[in-house]
């Protein structure tokens, strides 16, 4: 599978980006890129839309459209998610009816210092990807005190654990093209 993971913070030392190349680390039999600059991407404008997209727009609006699944991870910033992230989500939402998220398969994770892992901004989230018409996998993972869990070199083991099975429950590997092949003829 081609996977895209998106992380929703550009900071540099982002509990949010170290948890999105953790996601990316455990995927690691599939193809797998993270996206971690979303502060290209312009603030969403149906005048700027209109006179043509932005490359940074074109860009990640590709980057979704040849995934099979997206992994968003998303920081929470008073109680939601932060506006770079909704942002980008705005202008993947765009055209309604031809959103590149639209039946995608996605899978929502977040991060925080706090003892509920940024759990509102990952609910929030969801019901707007939902919105959307993405197919939102039930599965998720908020990860509180995520600090010591990620660590700065390793991460909690049992967080390992716990992300790997959220990862392969949501996202269920690709029938081979042989099989595929088989069905057809």
């Amino acid at each position: 599978m081609r996977i895209l993971v998106i992380s929703g913070s550009t900071r540099r030392e982002s509990l949010n980006t170290r948890l999105a190349r953790l996601a990316a680390a455990t995927l690691a039999h599939d193809t797998v890129t993270v996206v971690n600059d979303l502060d290209r991407v312009p603030y969403y404008n149906g005048d700027v839309e209109a006179a043509g997209l932005p490359a940074p727009v074109v860009e990640l609006r590709q980057a979704v459209a040849d995934a099979d699944a997206v992994v968003i991870v998303t920081p929470e910033y008073n109680g939601t998610v932060p506006g770079l992230l909704g942002n980008a989500v705005d202008w993947l939402s765009r055209p309604p009816e031809n959103s590149v998220l639209r039946g995608k398969r996605v899978v929502v994770l977040s991060a925080s210092p706090s003892r509920y892992g940024g759990i509102r901004a990952a609910s929030h989230l969801r019901t707007v990807l939902g919105h959307i018409r993405a197919d939102v996998a039930p599965q998720g993972l908020s990860v509180a005190r995520a600090p010591q869990r990620l660590g700065d070199s390793s991460a909690d083991p049992d967080l390992v654990t716990d992300l790997a099975k959220v990862l392969n429950e949501a996202l269920p590997p690709a029938p081979r093209e042989e099989n595929i092949l088989a069905l057809a003829a």
